[in-house]
């Protein structure tokens, strides 16, 4: 996400429901993580970025073994990570430990 772009517009809002997170979904782990669950692992990580402001971003990047997802911060790369149950807390604990140590 850009400085100037829409938190909404670029994650989703409740009118477009889902449609968003597509982008991040790794189908190739829908027999061990279903789509809901990884909207489910998806939306608090772009819920935190919205509140973090413009910083940081998530981008997905197709891997031959899934979706890897590439953390940045103002457009450097802080941390990559794997689909997995912990995402959520893995994301969300990077972006707080760069806020708190002012990275």
């Amino acid at each position: 996400m850009n400085k100037d772009d829409d938190p909404i517009a670029a994650f989703g809002s409740i009118e477009e429901g889902d449609e968003p997170l597509k982008l991040y979904m790794d189908p190739t782990l829908f027999d061990t993580i279903e789509k809901q669950a990884q909207i489910d692992l998806l939306t608090p990580v772009f819920d935190a970025i919205t509140l973090a402001g413009v910083d940081f971003d998530l981008k997905a990047q197709d891997s031959a073994t899934g979706k890897r997802y590439i953390l940045l911060k103002d457009e450097a790369v802080v941390d990559v990570f794997v689909m997995n149950t912990d995402l959520t807390n893995n994301i969300l604990n990077t972006i707080e430990k760069h806020k708190e140590d002012g990275l």
